[in-house]
């Protein structure tokens, strides 16, 4: 076998390969075997047909088989032999028969990238680590509290700060409803019937709680308020809504003390000390995988700082579209319309692609330290890992098994497991500090 490469930018290396006749021989009396084995011809019985009609009554599908057969067989020995780590193979290989039966084969093949592995074991990052303690665990229980509050309507007052007005109003600007001047300003905004609303600073439009303030059940009002540069809705920068409200009722908040019956309801079989303790533990878990994550981001930056590589294209456009899958999944789950994503489509696109890079990079990276270092996934590690995505998709494991084995999915899961065992192994030896809290400017 003769081969011949051309290394091309972005890991692509062209092949051309050539094979004797008598491996092609070899190949083709192969293969006819198996169609004399599998033919059914008319006088014959199963598998007794002979050689020379097998090759006369099939000879083109003989002869794409065993180039297909030796294609395969000839691109993974050429990989071997050239030591190249195959990625893929771009579009279809050629394979042409000569005269003299010696086959050339011709293929465009991604590899992964060759590089030297930087400084992994002297790593030094910055990553602040929250501390748990009374002040959140606090912050935590009035959160809890606050779905038992209770609300009670007040009679022979007028509404005041801190009151729950119940509201019928509506917006205009220039005499136009205000969804006319700001379509994607929050419903709120726009007017509301039987809302309620929470007179305080910074409710709706600034100035909107002041205007309604003193306000009578039963009584109407008419207030305009210009809108400041700083609100985040830009189309109604400068511009002045005038909102015509009716007040219907006026009802205050009572939060329930902090006892062991609120604790039994926040949380069945506890005390309050207990939910206090039960808080805690779990503030410190929620605190800790936080610093654990972003601390194992933070070597993955440091790590990229002073590396670089040629990356696969094929792998960066196909982590670009995973990527932009996420944010727009993520993006309509909070709500974000279809229309507000295409108006945003060069930003995203922009933002993955750059994420992308640096994920492909990252991965090539620490697969190859995970090699260095003997790291590999387990049965275990394989199975737990399939399981979980059983459990997202709600579907078998035996289900998620058959499907990955066809489309090759289990190997991106063993790379991905060694992967996140190399990124453990680095983010182990890491010197982690506090970050500097910076200086106060001094008075001129």
């Amino acid at each position: 076998m003769n081969v011949a490469l051309d290394y091309k930018p972005n890991c692509v290396v062209d092949l051309k390969i050539d094979l004797p006749a008598d491996r092609v021989d070899k190949e083709r009396d192969s293969v006819s075997k198996q169609f004399q084995k599998q033919a059914r011809l008319p006088g014959y019985r199963p598998g007794k047909a002979p050689k020379s009609l097998i090759l006369s009554r099939y000879a083109k599908d003989i002869e794409d088989e065993v180039k297909d057969n030796l294609t395969r067989s000839a691109i993974r020995e050429a990989a071997e032999l050239h030591k190249l780590d195959l990625v893929a193979i771009k579009d279809t290989p050629t394979a042409t028969l000569a005269d003299d039966q010696s086959l050339s084969i011709h293929a465009v093949i991604v590899r992964t990238p060759e590089f030297e592995i930087p400084d992994y074991k002297t790593i030094a990052v910055e990553v602040a680590q929250k501390a748990v303690g009374d002040v959140q665990v606090d912050e935590m229980l009035e959160y809890f509290r606050e779905p038992h509050a209770q609300f009670d309507p007040v009679e022979g007052r007028a509404l005041a700060m801190e009151d729950y007005a119940v509201l019928d109003y509506e917006a205009t600007v220039d005499g136009q409803p205000l969804s006319e001047t700001a379509p994607k300003a929050p419903a709120q905004l726009q007017g509301r019937k039987n809302a309620w609303v929470l007179v305080k600073d910074g409710v709706l439009i600034p100035g909107f709680a002041q205007a309604i303030e003193g306000m009578n059940p039963g009584d109407e009002r008419t207030f305009t308020l210009e809108v400041p540069d700083t609100f985040p809705v830009p189309e109604l920068h400068g511009k002045k809504v005038e909102y015509k409200a009716t007040l219907t009722s006026i009802n205050t908040r009572t939060l329930p003390p902090l006892d062991d019956a609120l604790a039994e309801k926040i949380e069945a079989g506890t005390t309050l000390e207990s939910l206090r303790l039960k808080i805690r533990e779990r503030l410190e878990e929620s605190t800790k995988y936080q610093f654990d994550s972003a601390k194992r981001n933070a070597v993955i930056k440091k790590l990229l700082e002073n590396f670089t590589c040629d990356l696969p294209e094929e792998l960066v456009n196909d982590e670009t579209q995973q990527i932009i899958r996420d944010i727009v999944q993520q993006s309509q789950m909070r709500g974000v319309t279809d229309d507000d994503l295409k108006s945003q489509t060069d930003e995203i696109f922009s933002s993955a692609e750059m994420g992308a890079r640096d994920r492909v990079r990252a991965n090539f990276l620490l697969l190859k330290i995970a090699e260095k270092e003997g790291l590999k996934e387990t049965d275990g590690d394989i199975y737990q890992a399939l399981y979980s995505v059983a459990e997202q998709r709600g579907e078998s494991p035996k289900k998620i098994v058959k499907e990955l084995s066809r489309t090759g999915g289990i190997n991106r899961i063993r790379e991905d497991i060694r992967i996140s065992k190399a990124l453990d192994l680095v983010a182990s030896s890491a010197t982690v500090t506090e970050p500097a809290i910076p200086a106060e400017p001094a008075n001129p």
